[in-house]
C-alpha cells in the first residue's frame, strides 16, 4: 500500500468528533477513515493536563496500529492538551483542530467569541492561537459543560438544551457577532444556538479543519486514488445501546457496525 492509500486516524473523547468525519467524508470522500471515540472515558474536558495529555497518547498508539498516513485530534480539548506530546511520538503528522478554528476566527471582524469545554477554555489554547495571527483582537471566552452531556444523550433540539445555551451565550457581550464552537459536540446543537443567538456567524471546527487536512493532503502526504467512496472504520472504547441513534445524527448518515477496543 503506497503512502497515500493508507487511511486518516480521527479521534476524539467519545462520538462528537463524528462531525469532524462528517466533513471530511464530504470533503474527501474518496478518502479511508478510521475513527476511535474514547466512550469508556468521556468528558475529557473536566480533566487535568496530565491526564488529558495521556489519554491523547494512548489513543494515538491505538490508532498507529492501522498505519495511517495522518492522525486528526477530532477533540478540541485534547488539542489544547496533548497535541505536542502526540507530535514528539508520532511516525505521522498529527493535526488538530484549534489551530484551523483559531484561523477563522482571526480573519471574522470584529471580536469573537469562544465556547468550550472548561479544559480548552482554561487552557487558553484558543486565544493564544488567535494572537498569533491577530495581537489585537478582542476575545471573549465562556466554559459550557452542560453542553457535551446534552449532545451525548441526543438532546439535539429539545427546550431544556435552548435554555442552557441562552444561559452560556448571554455570557457574550452583545458585540461578539462571531463565535468560535470549540468543542465538536457544539455542532449538534446548532439549532438551539442560533436560536439563541440570531445573527451570529458560528466557526464549526470540523469544517475548517477538514480543509486543513486537505491542504496537507494536496502536500507531500497524497490523496487515495479516486474510486469508490471511501471506507469508514469506527472504534469506540465502550458501546452504548444509543450509540446508533445518537451517533447517525452526528454523522449525518447511518452508523456502520461498530467495533469495541480495549485501551
Amino acid at each position: 500500500m503506497t503512502r497515500a492509500d493508507r487511511p486518516i486516524g480521527v479521534f476524539d473523547s467519545g462520538i462528537g468528533g463524528l462531525t469532524v468525519i462528517h466533513a471530511l467524508r464530504q470533503l474527501l470522500p474518496q478518502e479511508d477513515l478510521v475513527y476511535l471515540g474514547d466512550t469508556a472515558r468521556l468528558p475529557y474536558g473536566t480533566k487535568s493536563h496530565r491526564t488529558i495529555e495521556r489519554y491523547t497518547l494512548q489513543m494515538g498508539e491505538l490508532l498507529q496500529r492501522h498505519d495511517p498516513k495522518l492522525l486528526v485530534i477530532a477533540c478540541n480539548t485534547a488539542s489544547a492538551h496533548g497535541l505536542p506530546a502526540l507530535q514528539a511520538v508520532s511516525p505521522c503528522p498529527v493535526i488538530g483542530v484549534i489551530e484551523p478554528g483559531a484561523e477563522s476566527a482571526a480573519e471574522a471582524p470584529g471580536p469573537v467569541g469562544i465556547m468550550g469545554t472548561l479544559a480548552t477554555v482554561g487552557s487558553a489554547a484558543y486565544e493564544e492561537a488567535i494572537r498569533r495571527r491577530d495581537p489585537g483582537k478582542v476575545i471573549h471566552s465562556v466554559a459550557c459543560p452542560l453542553l457535551v452531556p446534552l449532545a451525548e444523550e441526543g438532546w439535539f433540539d429539545d427546550p431544556v438544551t435552548d435554555s442552557i445555551c441562552r444561559r452560556y451565550l448571554n455570557e457574550l457581550p452583545f458585540e461578539v457577532k462571531t463565535v468560535v464552537l470549540g468543542c465538536t459536540h457544539y455542532p449538534t446543537l446548532l439549532a438551539s444556538l442560533e436560536r439563541s443567538r440570531p445573527g451570529t456567524r458560528w466557526i464549526d471546527s470540523g469544517r475548517v479543519t477538514a480543509k486543513a487536512v486537505d491542504r496537507l493532503l494536496q502536500g507531500n502526504l497524497g490523496y487515495r486514488i479516486a474510486g469508490a467512496r471511501g471506507e469508514l472504520r469506527i472504534l469506540l472504547t465502550d458501546a452504548s445501546s444509543r450509540l446508533k441513534e445518537v451517533g447517525s445524527r452526528f454523522l449525518e448518515e447511518p452508523l456502520a457496525d461498530v467495533e469495541v477496543v480495549e485501551i
